[in-house]
């Protein structure tokens, strides 16, 4: 196969991929959930056989395309059902709550107690200040999420509203 070919392949499949993920919405893309992922397995997978011409542009299209609206369905329908996103993306896992880890939760997802503390180091909670944690939560995405005691979340500082003189 010629080079201009397989540059032309890639370039169609770019450009209908970029186009694909345009029409299904910013979230496929930002939310990086395992169904994302898997997604962008799949499609990298297709993009690979048509490089290299195991099929025709045409059954690429439609199959990226089909897997594409299907993806962009299951957002919609689980955007609109808290119980079916629930079931397929999951929920939120408690990892620490009053300032000790739950030993059940961080074996459930598999994390190590020293990726637990660089998880919520990341987050602006060294060990020593563990007791200031309320509830720490591993997100569906895997990202954490803190919530503070509320004597231990910071001052907010309160803005004045500033009027200024009639010129």
């Amino acid at each position: 196969m010629e080079l201009c070919q397989v540059a032309v392949r890639a370039l169609f499949a770019y450009v209908v991929l970029l186009g694909l993920l345009r029409a299904s919405g910013k979230r496929t893309v930002a939310q990086g959930t395992p169904f994302d992922f898997v997604l962008a397995l799949v499609l990298g997978d297709m993009v690979d056989d048509l490089l290299w011409a195991e099929v025709p542009a045409g059954r690429f299209t439609v199959a990226v395309g089909t897997l594409t609206l299907v993806h962009t369905l299951v957002s919609v329908a689980t955007a609109r059902s808290e119980r079916l996103d629930r079931l397929l993306a999951g929920e939120p896992v408690p990892v620490l709550e009053r300032g000790r880890p739950r030993a059940d939760a961080v074996r459930g997802e598999r994390i190590h107690p020293s990726e637990l503390e660089r998880m919520l180091r990341v987050e602006g909670v060294p060990r020593e200040a563990w007791a200031e944690v309320r509830r720490a939560t591993v997100e569906v995405s895997g990202h954490p999420a803190v919530a503070r005691e509320p004597w231990a979340e910071p001052p907010q500082r309160r803005e004045r509203a500033r009027v200024r003189p009639a010129p």
